[in-house]
């Protein structure tokens, strides 16, 4: 059951990646440079005391993982600070079946023996479909054919991202795993930004230095790298020990709950429906017993 618990921590890292920046307003790319240079340096010091693994396959993943994760960040980022994170968290949902059905297909030998255990098969598609409903009823935020065409591609990067990580996770040991990711993928996401910001902007040294490392762009990106390292760790642990990679993803789409308690401590308003809520973690709490059997 670590999956289950590190998969409930990553929603929580997950709730401030996504939310972060829909009042901050800062550009995707600059957060995606932060995320993804700020982690790697950061994490410098462990991957000089890892085992080096001279194993191209393993750097070829790594690569495109972090090409793949440089797209998804400044995506949810730029998403967050046009179209809010609520309508940009609830597009997300669309992973988990994406996710599970990429799981069946890569590991045929596992879903054949759910087809050989029908009501459990059952339980699991019912238990996706209310989690799927709740999330959708629990964010009261329309979605538009604007913000959908926007963010579907990061949903289908995402859901790919999800089954290459437990690749990479699993290649060797868990620990070289998530040293080698929090290293190497996250300084190629932040090459990835780099190369984005200056072909969008154009800017001069000068510009670059300000649009990088102002006062507010230190501070919420010093949160980015805290919580992003985090976000890695859970998720990469949950990863590599769940027996699908979709019910990670159904384990992240918690963030808003952990939204709604915030704004519940603080005495916030919030528009979320705390009975879609309440349906929504009966089902999870039913998808990690069935998935466990």
């Amino acid at each position: 059951m670590l999956w289950v618990i590190t998969g409930l921590f990553y929603g929580l890292f997950m709730s401030f990646y996504t939310y972060i920046n829909q009042n901050n307003k800062i550009n995707g790319y600059v957060l995606g440079i932060w995320r993804g240079f700020g982690v790697a340096f950061a994490c410098t010091p462990l991957i000089l005391i890892t085992p080096f693994e001279a194993d191209l396959t393993f750097f070829f993943l790594l690569i495109v993982q972090g090409i793949m994760t440089g797209f998804y960040d400044s995506r949810i980022f730029f998403s967050s600070a046009r179209y809010g994170a609520a309508g940009t968290s609830r597009i997300l949902v669309f992973s988990i079946p994406l996710s599970m059905v990429l799981w069946w297909l890569t590991h045929w030998k596992s879903f054949s023996l759910l087809l050989g255990r029908p009501l459990i098969l059952f339980i699991i598609i019912l238990c996706v479909l209310l989690i799927l409903t709740s999330y959708y009823f629990m964010i009261k935020e329309p979605l538009s054919k604007e913000l959908i065409h926007y963010m579907m591609p990061a949903v289908i990067i995402w859901s790919l991202m999800s089954s290459l990580t437990q690749i990479i996770m699993q290649k060797h040991s868990l620990q070289e795993g998530i040293v080698y990711y929090l290293f190497y993928v996250t300084l190629i996401s932040g090459f990835y930004n780099l190369t984005c910001l200056i072909k969008s902007k154009k800017i001069t040294r000068k510009e670059f230095v300000f649009y990088v490392f102002n006062e507010k762009v230190l501070y919420i990106g010093f949160l980015v790298v805290l919580f992003s390292a985090l976000l890695i760790v859970s998720k990469g642990i949950a990863l590599a020990y769940a027996p699908n990679t979709g019910y990670v993803n159904a384990l992240s789409l918690t963030s808003p709950l952990w939204i709604m308690l915030y704004n519940h401590v603080l005495k916030k308003k919030d528009f979320s429906s705390p009975k879609a809520g309440l349906c929504m973690i009966f089902a999870i709490f039913i998808l990690c017993i069935v998935a466990n059997l």
